[in-house]
């Protein structure tokens, strides 16, 4: 099951606003939420489950600083320290008030998710562009949902993101104890090798449908 919902965000600089108003669209985050932790969306790779799959390079990166932790699910709760997303037995990542984590990439992420467990008021996450702009979710604005922030440790949802401009990179961010998430997951945007064939492809076959159209008018 699963619940979808727009927003629209704007990233806030003059030029990235000149920029979309051009191109005639808004630059917008299009969730989707699901009630389970597994499989990750269609279209999306595991790139950080804090088991068996890093996030070390050469496309993804996952770093955390002094005030975060990897810790194991089976634990369970630590109270006012950290708590396991629901149903989580392996390993999860926590972010103490004050501490920040970041997922890099390096060609970009069309679409994003992550296993995301007892959200409070006081979690952020930051989406950052190639231009440097970018668009800041706070509490229940992360799952687009007014139930949940309030630290239930029974609540946990997988949610999703799709953008509309590639984004460089997600911080994690909080001012509280804590912010527990597991599973990060995305769907790379294509390599600017992969874009210059798609390309030619498209030109290709431009060019082939001109040449049949010239053949049948002259036939």
């Amino acid at each position: 099951m699963r619940n979808r919902n727009t927003l629209r965000a704007l990233f806030a600089t003059a030029a990235a606003a000149a920029a979309l108003a051009a191109a005639g669209s808004a630059s917008a985050l299009t969730m989707t939420v699901y009630n389970t932790d597994l499989p990750v969306p269609a279209g999306q790779v595991m790139v950080e489950d804090f088991d068996s799959v890093h996030a070390t390079g050469p496309e993804f990166t996952f770093s955390g600083d002094a005030a975060t932790f990897v810790r194991d699910g089976d634990l369970g709760l630590w109270p006012n320290m950290s708590a396991p997303p629901p149903g989580d037995t392996t390993n999860y990542f926590t972010v103490l008030g004050g501490g920040k984590a970041t997922l890099t990439s390096v060609h970009g992420m069309t679409e994003f998710s992550f296993y995301l467990g007892s959200p409070d008021t006081y979690n952020f996450v930051k989406f950052t562009d190639f231009g440097g702009n970018t668009v800041t979710l706070q509490g229940s604005q992360i799952w687009n949902a007014n139930t949940g922030a309030n630290g239930d440790q029974n609540w946990g949802r997988r949610v999703s993101y799709q953008f509309d401009t590639a984004v460089k990179s997600i911080e994690f961010s909080s001012t509280g104890n804590s912010f527990e998430f597991d599973s990060l997951a995305a769907a790379p945007a294509p390599e600017p090798a992969t874009w210059a064939m798609m390309i030619t492809g498209f030109a290709g076959a431009g060019a082939m449908l001109r040449r049949r159209r010239t053949a049948s008018a002259l036939a």
